[in-house]
Protein backbone atom coordinates (compact mmCIF):
# COMPACT_ATOMS: atom_id res chain seq x y z
CA UNK A 1 0.00 0.00 0.00
CA UNK A 2 1.27 3.04 -0.68
CA UNK A 3 1.34 6.19 1.57
CA UNK A 4 -0.04 9.40 0.63
CA UNK A 5 2.63 12.25 -1.05
CA UNK A 6 2.56 15.26 1.42
CA UNK A 7 2.85 18.40 -0.80
CA UNK A 8 4.61 21.71 1.44
CA UNK A 9 3.32 24.59 0.34
CA UNK A 10 6.08 27.34 -0.36
CA UNK A 11 4.63 29.39 2.93
CA UNK A 12 2.02 28.86 5.84
CA UNK A 13 -0.10 31.47 7.17
CA UNK A 14 1.34 31.47 11.33
CA UNK A 15 -1.02 33.87 12.32
CA UNK A 16 -4.11 35.98 11.09
CA UNK A 17 -5.26 38.56 14.19
CA UNK A 18 -5.24 41.90 15.60
CA UNK A 19 -1.65 43.54 15.66
CA UNK A 20 -0.21 44.33 18.95
CA UNK A 21 0.69 47.82 18.36
CA UNK A 22 -2.66 49.30 17.40
CA UNK A 23 -5.18 46.27 16.90
CA UNK A 24 -5.45 46.58 13.54
CA UNK A 25 -5.94 43.21 11.38
CA UNK A 26 -2.57 41.89 10.09
CA UNK A 27 -1.29 38.29 9.15
CA UNK A 28 2.01 36.92 9.76
CA UNK A 29 3.52 34.58 6.63
CA UNK A 30 6.33 32.14 6.87
CA UNK A 31 7.85 30.79 3.39
CA UNK A 32 10.58 29.38 2.12
CA UNK A 33 9.95 25.55 2.83
CA UNK A 34 10.08 24.63 -0.73
CA UNK A 35 12.97 26.74 -2.56
CA UNK A 36 16.06 28.44 -1.22
CA UNK A 37 16.73 32.27 -0.19
CA UNK A 38 18.00 34.51 -3.13
CA UNK A 39 19.16 37.37 -0.57
CA UNK A 40 22.81 36.94 -0.34
CA UNK A 41 23.98 38.63 3.05
CA UNK A 42 20.57 36.42 4.68
CA UNK A 43 21.27 33.55 3.33
CA UNK A 44 19.05 30.53 3.05
CA UNK A 45 16.78 30.98 6.31
CA UNK A 46 13.12 30.26 6.56
CA UNK A 47 11.60 34.09 5.95
CA UNK A 48 8.17 35.68 8.28
CA UNK A 49 6.51 38.35 6.80
CA UNK A 50 4.33 40.76 8.45
CA UNK A 51 1.45 42.49 6.49
CA UNK A 52 -1.64 44.77 6.81
CA UNK A 53 -4.22 41.89 5.84
CA UNK A 54 -6.34 44.25 3.88
CA UNK A 55 -4.56 46.05 1.51
CA UNK A 56 -0.70 45.28 -0.95
CA UNK A 57 2.14 46.86 1.24
CA UNK A 58 2.41 49.59 -1.33
CA UNK A 59 -1.04 50.81 -0.83
CA UNK A 60 -0.83 50.08 3.13
CA UNK A 61 2.38 51.98 3.03
CA UNK A 62 0.81 54.94 1.49
CA UNK A 63 -2.37 55.23 3.42
CA UNK A 64 -1.02 54.62 6.69
CA UNK A 65 -1.84 51.32 7.64
CA UNK A 66 1.63 50.28 7.87
CA UNK A 67 1.59 51.48 11.32
CA UNK A 68 0.09 47.93 12.39
CA UNK A 69 3.23 45.92 10.90
CA UNK A 70 6.18 48.87 11.41
CA UNK A 71 5.20 49.98 14.71
CA UNK A 72 7.50 52.73 16.08
CA UNK A 73 10.56 52.04 13.19
CA UNK A 74 11.54 55.43 12.04
CA UNK A 75 11.68 54.52 8.67
CA UNK A 76 8.41 54.14 7.99
CA UNK A 77 8.09 58.03 9.06
CA UNK A 78 11.33 58.77 7.27
CA UNK A 79 10.39 56.90 3.86
CA UNK A 80 13.80 55.60 4.01
CA UNK A 81 12.76 51.17 4.57
CA UNK A 82 15.33 49.48 2.96
CA UNK A 83 12.93 46.47 2.08
CA UNK A 84 11.51 46.92 -1.59
CA UNK A 85 8.02 46.46 -0.69
CA UNK A 86 7.02 46.26 -4.52
CA UNK A 87 8.86 42.89 -4.78
CA UNK A 88 8.99 40.43 -1.58
CA UNK A 89 6.37 41.89 0.52
CA UNK A 90 3.95 42.73 -2.35
CA UNK A 91 4.95 39.05 -3.85
CA UNK A 92 4.12 37.79 -0.55
CA UNK A 93 0.57 39.36 -0.10
CA UNK A 94 -0.56 38.69 -4.02
CA UNK A 95 0.22 35.01 -3.11
CA UNK A 96 -1.82 35.02 0.17
CA UNK A 97 -4.71 37.19 -1.14
CA UNK A 98 -4.59 33.89 -4.24
CA UNK A 99 -5.20 31.72 -1.57
CA UNK A 100 -1.86 29.97 -1.94
CA UNK A 101 -0.95 29.91 1.57
CA UNK A 102 -2.56 27.37 3.83
CA UNK A 103 -3.57 28.05 7.90
CA UNK A 104 -1.06 26.64 9.85
CA UNK A 105 -1.42 22.96 11.45
CA UNK A 106 0.48 21.56 14.53
CA UNK A 107 1.81 18.86 12.17
CA UNK A 108 3.43 21.87 10.03
CA UNK A 109 5.69 22.82 13.25
CA UNK A 110 8.01 20.02 11.90
CA UNK A 111 8.92 21.80 9.08
CA UNK A 112 10.58 24.52 10.99
CA UNK A 113 12.51 22.34 12.22
CA UNK A 114 16.61 22.44 12.52
CA UNK A 115 16.08 25.42 10.34
CA UNK A 116 17.22 28.80 10.92
CA UNK A 117 14.48 31.65 10.71
CA UNK A 118 14.60 35.43 10.21
CA UNK A 119 11.63 37.40 12.32
CA UNK A 120 9.93 39.86 10.14
CA UNK A 121 12.14 39.50 6.57
CA UNK A 122 9.25 42.63 6.89
CA UNK A 123 7.16 43.78 9.61
CA UNK A 124 8.80 44.25 13.50
CA UNK A 125 8.54 41.03 15.09
CA UNK A 126 6.90 42.76 17.87
CA UNK A 127 3.57 42.85 16.46
CA UNK A 128 3.19 39.85 16.46
CA UNK A 129 2.14 37.71 20.09
CA UNK A 130 5.31 36.23 21.52
CA UNK A 131 3.78 32.63 21.91
CA UNK A 132 3.88 32.97 17.58
CA UNK A 133 7.47 33.34 17.83
CA UNK A 134 7.77 30.63 21.23
CA UNK A 135 6.36 27.66 19.10
CA UNK A 136 8.61 27.97 15.87
CA UNK A 137 11.72 28.68 17.70
CA UNK A 138 11.44 26.05 19.90
CA UNK A 139 12.13 23.71 16.82
CA UNK A 140 14.21 26.40 14.33
CA UNK A 141 18.32 25.75 14.67
CA UNK A 142 18.43 29.50 15.25
CA UNK A 143 17.43 32.99 14.24
CA UNK A 144 17.21 36.74 13.95
CA UNK A 145 15.30 39.30 14.74
CA UNK A 146 15.19 43.32 15.35
CA UNK A 147 13.22 45.43 16.61
CA UNK A 148 12.49 49.17 17.03
CA UNK A 149 9.90 48.72 19.65
CA UNK A 150 12.39 48.11 22.28
CA UNK A 151 11.83 51.19 24.08
CA UNK A 152 8.14 50.06 25.35
CA UNK A 153 8.07 48.29 27.93
CA UNK A 154 5.34 46.02 26.94
CA UNK A 155 7.68 44.48 24.88
CA UNK A 156 10.62 44.04 26.91
CA UNK A 157 10.21 40.09 27.29
CA UNK A 158 10.68 39.90 23.10
CA UNK A 159 14.18 40.68 24.10
CA UNK A 160 15.22 37.31 24.48
CA UNK A 161 14.48 36.88 20.23
CA UNK A 162 15.31 40.25 18.54
CA UNK A 163 18.39 42.61 18.73
CA UNK A 164 17.64 46.59 19.81
CA UNK A 165 17.35 48.38 16.35
CA UNK A 166 19.25 51.60 17.13
CA UNK A 167 19.56 54.23 15.20
CA UNK A 168 22.49 56.31 17.50
CA UNK A 169 25.17 55.45 20.19
CA UNK A 170 23.11 56.66 22.59
CA UNK A 171 20.18 54.29 21.92
CA UNK A 172 22.62 51.49 21.96
CA UNK A 173 23.66 52.41 25.16
CA UNK A 174 20.31 52.84 26.58
CA UNK A 175 19.58 49.33 24.45
CA UNK A 176 22.17 47.96 27.06
CA UNK A 177 21.18 49.64 30.21
CA UNK A 178 17.51 47.93 29.12
CA UNK A 179 18.89 44.36 28.93
CA UNK A 180 19.09 44.90 25.50
CA UNK A 181 21.72 43.52 22.74
CA UNK A 182 21.86 45.96 20.13
CA UNK A 183 22.56 46.12 16.65
CA UNK A 184 23.87 49.67 15.77
CA UNK A 185 23.35 51.11 12.51
CA UNK A 186 25.94 54.00 12.16
CA UNK A 187 25.75 57.05 9.25
CA UNK A 188 28.59 57.92 7.15
CA UNK A 189 30.44 59.76 10.33
CA UNK A 190 29.57 57.64 13.14
CA UNK A 191 32.70 55.36 14.86
CA UNK A 192 32.79 52.55 15.22
CA UNK A 193 31.84 52.43 19.12
CA UNK A 194 34.39 50.15 21.82
CA UNK A 195 32.16 46.67 22.54
CA UNK A 196 30.57 46.90 18.99
CA UNK A 197 32.41 44.99 16.11
CA UNK A 198 31.45 45.69 11.53
CA UNK A 199 28.44 43.29 11.05
CA UNK A 200 30.31 40.29 9.13
CA UNK A 201 27.96 40.22 6.48
CA UNK A 202 27.65 43.71 5.56
CA UNK A 203 29.63 44.94 2.91
CA UNK A 204 31.96 47.28 5.29
CA UNK A 205 32.56 43.91 6.86
CA UNK A 206 33.36 42.26 3.54
CA UNK A 207 30.79 39.82 3.19
CA UNK A 208 32.90 36.88 4.85
CA UNK A 209 29.22 35.67 5.95
CA UNK A 210 26.20 35.44 6.20
CA UNK A 211 23.26 35.47 8.66
CA UNK A 212 22.30 31.95 8.54
CA UNK A 213 26.04 31.09 9.19
CA UNK A 214 27.05 34.20 11.72
CA UNK A 215 24.61 33.36 14.48
CA UNK A 216 25.32 36.59 16.47
CA UNK A 217 21.74 38.32 16.21
CA UNK A 218 20.12 35.71 17.62
CA UNK A 219 18.78 38.85 20.71
CA UNK A 220 18.87 37.57 24.50
CA UNK A 221 19.94 39.44 27.28
CA UNK A 222 23.12 41.57 26.68
CA UNK A 223 25.95 40.89 28.76
CA UNK A 224 28.53 43.03 29.81
CA UNK A 225 32.16 42.31 27.91
CA UNK A 226 30.68 40.68 25.39
CA UNK A 227 30.30 42.74 21.72
CA UNK A 228 27.23 43.46 19.79
CA UNK A 229 27.59 44.18 15.73
CA UNK A 230 27.19 47.61 13.90
CA UNK A 231 26.40 48.45 10.24
CA UNK A 232 26.20 51.25 8.13
CA UNK A 233 23.21 53.24 7.17
CA UNK A 234 22.70 50.69 3.74
CA UNK A 235 19.41 50.48 1.11
CA UNK A 236 19.16 52.49 -2.20
CA UNK A 237 21.19 55.63 -2.47
CA UNK A 238 18.10 57.84 -2.11
CA UNK A 239 16.69 55.82 1.05
CA UNK A 240 19.50 56.84 2.76
CA UNK A 241 19.47 60.23 2.00
CA UNK A 242 15.76 60.43 3.22
CA UNK A 243 17.37 58.53 6.58
CA UNK A 244 19.90 60.99 6.79
CA UNK A 245 17.44 64.25 6.18
CA UNK A 246 15.09 62.44 9.43
CA UNK A 247 17.93 61.63 11.53
CA UNK A 248 18.76 65.08 11.32
CA UNK A 249 15.30 66.29 12.29
CA UNK A 250 14.78 63.68 14.74
CA UNK A 251 18.10 64.64 16.57
CA UNK A 252 17.36 68.40 16.56
CA UNK A 253 13.98 67.36 18.36
CA UNK A 254 15.19 65.56 20.89
CA UNK A 255 18.46 68.35 21.80
CA UNK A 256 14.68 70.98 21.95
CA UNK A 257 13.38 68.69 23.76
CA UNK A 258 16.44 68.34 26.29
CA UNK A 259 17.00 72.07 26.33
CA UNK A 260 13.32 72.76 27.41
CA UNK A 261 13.58 70.30 30.18
CA UNK A 262 16.88 71.35 31.33
CA UNK A 263 15.47 75.16 31.47
CA UNK A 264 13.05 73.54 33.65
Amino acid sequence: MKLPVVSIPSGIIVYDGPSLFNGKSIVCIATGFTNRGTNKKTGNMLQTWILYKHLPPTDASAEGDDDSVCGTCKHRHFKSCYVNLAQGPYAVYSAYKRGTYPMAKPHMLEWFKERPLRLGSYGDPCGIPLNIWDSMLSVASHHTGYTHAWRKSQFKSWKKYCMASCDTYDDAVLARQRGWKPFYVRQDNDPLPNKFFVCPASQEGGKKTDCEHCKACTGGEYRNGQGNPSIMVHGPSWKQVFFQRGMKLYNAKRAYANEVKAAG
